[in-house]
C-alpha cells in the first residue's frame, strides 16, 4: 500500500475574494483560458513556414478553447514566503493566503516542473496526420499529460502545484455567475494568513470562518523579515 502523503499547499487571494470564499465556504476553479502565462496549453511545432503560422496558430487555439470546457484548475504554491507571490496573486500584500492541507493523490495534486525547453511537435508528422483526426490524436496523446505539468523556467519562483477538475464528471461542483466552485471540505483550510498590508482584521476574518463553520481554521498574519527577502508570519 502506498505511503499517504499530506503537505501544505498556499492559495493567493485579494482580500474581499478570499472573504467571499469564506463565506460561501468554496473555493473558485479556474478555467484553461484564463491562464496567466500565454504559452500554457499551447504546443510548440517545428518546421512551420510564417504564411503557415496563423493556421497553426488557430488550431493550437481551438485546442485550448476545447480543453478549456472540459477541465477546470486550482493554482497553490508550496510556500507563502516568496513576496513576489504576494505582490503579484494577493493585492501587492493586502490580500490573502489560504494554507490548505492537502491528501495526495497519483497525479492529484501535480507539481509543476521549469524545464527550458517547451514540448516541440513535429511539423512535418503534424501535415501528414492534420485530415485525419484519429491518427493525429493519438500522435498528440504522448504531449498532453506532460502539458498539464510544465512551465518556462521563468515562473519558477511559484513553486506551482495544481489540482486539475473534470466539469463534466466532478460530482461536488457547483455554479454561480458563470464560474464553478467546489466546496472547502472539512478540515481543508488549516489557516488564512493575511498580507501585512491587509485591511482584514483578523478577529472579523475568525467570526466568518465560526459562521462557515471552519472554526478549527487559524487565522495569521504575515510580516517582511528583517534579515532576509522572506514573508513571514507575526
Amino acid at each position: 500500500m502506498a505511503e499517504q502523503k499530506i503537505i501544505l499547499l498556499y492559495r493567493f487571494l485579494d482580500a474581499q475574494s478570499a472573504l467571499q470564499s469564506i463565506e460561501s465556504r468554496s473555493l473558485r476553479i479556474s478555467r484553461l483560458h484564463e491562464l496567466n502565462d500565454p504559452f500554457e496549453w499551447r504546443l510548440a511545432i517545428s518546421g512551420i513556414p510564417p504564411e503557415g503560422e496563423p493556421l497553426i496558430d488557430k488550431w493550437i487555439s481551438s485546442i485550448l478553447a476545447n480543453q478549456s470546457k472540459v477541465f477546470g484548475l486550482m493554482c497553490f504554491s508550496a510556500t507563502f514566503k516568496e513576496p513576489v507571490l504576494w505582490s503579484h496573486y494577493a493585492d501587492k500584500h493586502r490580500g490573502v493566503a489560504f494554507e490548505v492541507e492537502y491528501d495526495c493523490k497519483p497525479d492529484n495534486p501535480i507539481e509543476i516542473k521549469y524545464p527550458p525547453d517547451r514540448l516541440v511537435v513535429d511539423g512535418t508528422r503534424y501535415a501528414e496526420l492534420q485530415h485525419n483526426e484519429p491518427a493525429l490524436r493519438e500522435y498528440l496523446l504522448p504531449f498532453m499529460k506532460p502539458m498539464m505539468s510544465r512551465k518556462s523556467p521563468s515562473w519558477g519562483y511559484e513553486k506551482e502545484y495544481r489540482v486539475y477538475f473534470d466539469l463534466i464528471k466532478e460530482p461536488n461542483l457547483k455554479i454561480s455567475g458563470g464560474h464553478y466552485f467546489i466546496p472547502i471540505p472539512e478540515n481543508f483550510l488549516t489557516r488564512v494568513i493575511l498580507g501585512y498590508k491587509c485591511p482584514l482584521e483578523e478577529q472579523y476574518v475568525t467570526k466568518a470562518l465560526e459562521k462557515s463553520g471552519l472554526a478549527s481554521t487559524k487565522v495569521a498574519r504575515a510580516k517582511m523579515s528583517n534579515e532576509n527577502y522572506e514573508v513571514q508570519l507575526n
